[in-house]
């Protein structure tokens, strides 16, 4: 009887250490993610893709054909449908990271903004005392900056420097790229935590950091073509109306000519 009550208490213990390792080694996993999330370049969808299982439980995965892991989003031109809630939180060092938005802004004047992040259910003081490994700066009155970058694009150095001019409300000037890390107000005590890049962008460059875009990229670059091509269909038509080709006719005389 005893020994039966031994091999019970062994099975329930060793049950326990699966499920403890198992539960860590999750938790480890989602830390990779988002650590290199915070890093701001392509690295963070290699490791969704490293990470799928794990990742998979709390958000639904994508691929693209170029076997790029992305989190999908229904629309990232449109505000109400640029973002997933998830279907339960994990924590990342004490806070509780519940969704992700994936945003575009394209601009006639100041180039194309690129913004993608978690939304934290957390206050911001929490999520900066949690990241105090982050230089936090103060954006504006309700928003942090960290990491800020400039990369120019005339410049001979072909290198990301840091942006001393990074500010709300200055935009980049043309030829050239920012990017950085954003901490904002999402909504009531939750805030999201961005990765943006910004200004004068080229399709090499978009790719080289958020390489999950290129079928969206290639989508717009065959859409804009089409528009075109009928924009130049439809002044070519109109031409033609507004010019009618006026076929000439020779008059011929019943009874001859006159002499």
């Amino acid at each position: 009887m005893l020994l039966k009550k031994i091999s019970v208490l062994v099975c329930a213990s060793s049950f326990s250490c699966i499920s403890f390792a198992q539960t860590n080694n999750m938790q480890d996993e989602t830390n990779k993610v988002i650590d290199t999330f915070l890093q701001c370049d392509n690295q963070f969808f290699v490791q969704l893709s490293k990470h799928q299982e794990s990742i998979s439980q709390y958000v639904d995965l994508a691929t693209t054909p170029d076997n790029v892991t992305y989190i999908p989003v229904e629309s990232i031109q449109q505000t109400d449908k640029n973002k997933v809630m998830f279907k339960k939180p994990f924590q990342y060092h004490g806070l509780k990271i519940i969704g992700y938005q994936n945003i575009y802004i394209p601009t006639a004047l100041s180039g194309q903004f690129f913004y993608w992040g978690f939304i934290v259910d957390n206050k911001q003081d929490e999520i900066r005392n949690a990241l105090s490994n982050i230089n936090w700066m103060q954006y504006s009155t309700s928003a942090y900056i960290a990491n800020p970058k400039i990369f120019d694009r005339k410049s001979k150095s072909k290198t990301w420097e840091d942006d001393i001019y990074a500010i709300d409300g200055v935009i980049a000037r043309f030829g050239t790229i920012n990017k950085a890390l954003y901490l904002e107000s999402f909504s009531n005590n939750q805030n999201s935590i961005f990765c943006s890049i910004q200004g004068d962008l080229e399709k090499e460059t978009i790719l080289t950091i958020r390489p999950d875009l290129k079928p969206i990229i290639e989508k717009q670059e065959t859409e804009r073509q089409e528009r075109i091509k009928a924009y130049q269909e439809k002044k070519q038509k109109e031409k033609q109306q507004s010019h009618p080709q006026i076929n000439s006719t020779e008059t011929n005389s019943k009874d001859g000519d006159n002499i």
